[in-house]
């Protein structure tokens, strides 16, 4: 299927990125990528930082998720906090939630929750069970055509928070969150339950 962004044709997922590049368009049009992660590492965790301590108000749903967006990438993106559309969304052999499913799935995982409340009363090895689960849903929902392992950490720690837990990313290192990730997508929950482990209080 093929699209039109800014009066150029695209096909797929493409349309999010500057003609004949795989460079993501942005608000000060840098067409380097090296360049472009070392802008938007530096601006965005910053606002993760802010938003840490300062979290959102609100109901833990798609629309929190898109506010989380927002606010980390909006001086990057102008496209920050919209959900991605395309067709397909792959990232190495993973394949994400189909861009017109997003809506349905999201609200069938919030659902979930809601039934769970939250999380909320749960002691600590099932809170663990049970956000593992919940974070390879809506990893696998991935929301935005970037950024959304930021906006998920920062979605998880106010779960976490309002179910009176600490959850302290910083206790992992990217490549073994990464790692776990990969296998919680293919229902393997047991490396991301062990990070966990390490991460709450």
């Amino acid at each position: 299927m093929k699209y039109k962004y800014g009066g150029v044709e695209y096909e797929g997922d493409d349309f999010y990125c500057y003609p004949d590049s795989k460079v993501l368009m942005n608000r000060l049009d840098i067409r380097d990528n090296e360049e472009l992660h070392i802008f938007e590492r530096d601006i965005s965790y910053r606002k993760m930082a802010f938003i840490s301590t300062n979290p959102f108000k609100g109901s833990l749903d798609l629309k929190y998720l898109q506010k989380i967006h927002r606010f980390i990438f909006e001086d990057i993106y102008s496209w920050a906090g919209r959900i991605r559309g395309g067709t397909f969304f792959f990232k190495g052999e993973a394949q994400f939630c189909n861009a017109d499913m997003i809506y349905p799935y999201a609200e069938n995982i919030i659902g979930k929750l809601r039934k769970e409340s939250w999380l909320r009363g749960l002691n600590r090895e099932d809170f663990i069970r049970r956000i593992a689960y919940f974070m390879s849903e809506i990893n696998t929902l991935h929301p935005f055509r970037e950024g959304n392992g930021r906006t998920q950490r920062i979605f998880f720690t106010e779960l976490a928070r309002r179910a009176r837990y600490e959850l302290n990313f910083s206790e992992a290192q990217p490549d073994e969150l990464l790692e776990a990730d990969i296998a919680a997508y293919d229902k393997d929950f047991a490396p991301l339950e062990a990070l966990l482990d390490k991460m709450l209080i």
